[in-house]
């Protein structure tokens, strides 16, 4: 568990496009992955019966308690292991780092290491016909993303895009 009462990841370009495309999905249940302060929990409760939220921060967590039905504290998913989710939501760390300094923004040295790891417990956690939606940007190797989708069997598609002054933010919506 890390954390800063105050220095948490807050709700940002990514995290309101990701609500943008999100916002209209329905299910039973869904898992959003580095859910934060739980913005885009917070939308996705009024179409899903469960919505569990993990962050590694702890005050991220606590601030977005009502959002959710469930709240974890942990990396990734890690210790989820008892249900299958209809939809699983991350957004996660994507800038291109050499180490790991900021768990907010850094995603590792392509950008996409961190994204992998959380992939994998989206994977192992969603229904046969789930979907997965995640974010990334342009200055990442999403392009490593998409065909490690692809090798695990998932067709993929950019469901969002917003440009930025030195990137462009993209949503990746996978289904099986």
């Amino acid at each position: 568990m890390i954390g800063d009462k105050s220095n948490y990841y807050k709700a940002s370009d990514d995290t309101f496009l990701l609500a943008d495309c999100v916002r209209n999905l329905k299910g039973e249940s869904v898992l959003e992955i580095a859910a934060g302060p739980g913005y885009v929990s917070n939308i996705l409760k009024e179409n899903f019966r469960l919505v569990i939220s993990t962050d590694i921060d702890y005050y991220a967590i606590k601030e977005g308690k009502g959002k959710s039905t469930l709240l974890v504290c942990c990396d990734s998913a890690s210790v989820i292991t008892n249900i299958m989710c209809d939809l699983v939501v991350i957004n996660p760390p994507y800038l291109p780092s050499q180490q790991i300094d900021d768990v907010t923004v850094d995603g590792g040295k392509d950008g996409i290491e961190t994204t992998l790891r959380m992939l994998e417990d989206a994977v192992r956690l969603l229904k046969t016909n789930g979907v997965i939606m995640f974010v990334t940007s342009s200055l990442a190797n999403y392009n490593g993303l998409l065909l490690h989708m692809r090798e695990l069997g998932f067709r993929t598609n950019i469901a969002g895009r917003k440009k930025l002054d030195f990137e462009e933010l993209f949503v990746i919506e996978a289904k099986r």
